[in-house]
């Protein structure tokens, strides 16, 4: 796991993605403000997954639409593992 706070790696991991200094990303920032659509979500959505090493269910996909809310969405996540939905393995052939 990185270092920082949740709320500082998805800051970084939302300014990497628009190309900005991590300063320009404010906690109260929607994602209509950052001109992200649909499929930037679901782009950025994978790249919180892979920073964090967790599955965002997609009823918390659904909710994020702030950074603030996204951070939430993630430590809600942290601190809850045993209600994320895991995906079972592939049947044996």
């Amino acid at each position: 796991m990185s270092d920082g706070s949740v709320a500082e790696r998805v800051i970084k991991v939302f300014a990497a993605f628009k190309k900005v200094e991590p300063s320009e990303i404010k906690m109260e920032t929607t994602f209509e403000e950052l001109g992200l659509d649909s499929l930037d979500g679901l782009n950025l959505i994978f790249e919180l997954e892979e920073e964090f090493d967790l599955m965002v269910p997609d009823d918390k996909v659904q909710s994020m639409k702030s950074v603030a809310e996204a951070v939430e969405g993630i430590q809600w996540l942290l601190d809850n593992p045993d209600q994320i939905p895991t995906i079972p393995p592939p049947p044996s052939a």
